[in-house]
């Protein structure tokens, strides 16, 4: 019921002030676009980093080995 009462239009006096709520609207679409694209910077940078992880390893099986022995301590 809370989210209808920001869709319809409502005076809170005859005089009163009249809101709609589309303002926090856009603002939660802002936030929310934001957000996504700060994730996808941070995904591409992870990507990145593994291909230069792998390229300097000399190939995907030395980066899995390496990573083996770096997590396995041998």
């Amino acid at each position: 019921m809370k989210i209808m009462n920001m869709l319809v239009k409502s005076k809170v006096d005859s005089a009163g002030l009249v809101t709609d709520g589309i303002g926090t609207d856009i603002l939660k679409g802002s936030a929310c676009g934001a957000g996504f694209m700060g994730v996808g910077v941070l995904g591409a940078w992870v990507v990145s980093c593994f291909v230069g992880g792998i390229m300097s390893a000399g190939g995907i099986l030395h980066f899995v080995g390496s990573w083996f022995k770096a997590v396995s301590g041998i």
